[in-house]
């Protein structure tokens, strides 16, 4: 699969994971915050790797300060947002054996979390704009 192929897909997958997002809302008792977490997490890091596939620059790995790293010239991210995604960083320290930490969201996170899903997929849309709507 091609750059322009894997960027699509991934964007395609970033919208998947924000409308099971959007939808598990209404749905509190089986997708617990520690789920919605995962699920918007998935749904950023798809958006960032569209980006990054699409400039052909990857990232140095998938966790949010990574991909924050990787948005640097590309888009602007609010602080606000940035704060967000490292929030969720600190919950799920989970990529070295030695610093494996969980710590689970409190219901009162969603709300930021949905707000940081919404301003990264309004930002990847406007970056992509032009080329979704070839795709």
């Amino acid at each position: 699969m091609s750059n322009s192929e894997s960027w699509v897909e991934f964007y395609h997958e970033g919208l998947a994971f924000s409308r099971t997002a959007r939808g598990a809302l209404s749905r509190p008792r089986v997708f617990t915050p520690e789920i919605l977490q995962n699920i918007v997490a998935m749904a950023i890091e798809k958006y960032f790797m569209a980006i990054c596939l699409k400039r052909g620059q990857l990232p140095d790995n998938h966790t949010m300060m990574d991909l924050l790293d990787a948005m640097k010239g590309k888009i602007v991210i609010p602080e606000e947002t940035q704060k967000t995604l490292l929030y969720m960083d600190e919950l799920q320290q989970i990529c070295s054996v030695e610093l494996f930490h969980i710590e689970k969201p409190n219901p009162e996170d969603v709300s930021r979390f949905m707000d940081a899903l919404t301003v990264v997929s309004t930002l990847t849309q406007r970056e992509l704009a032009d080329e979704i709507d070839h795709s």
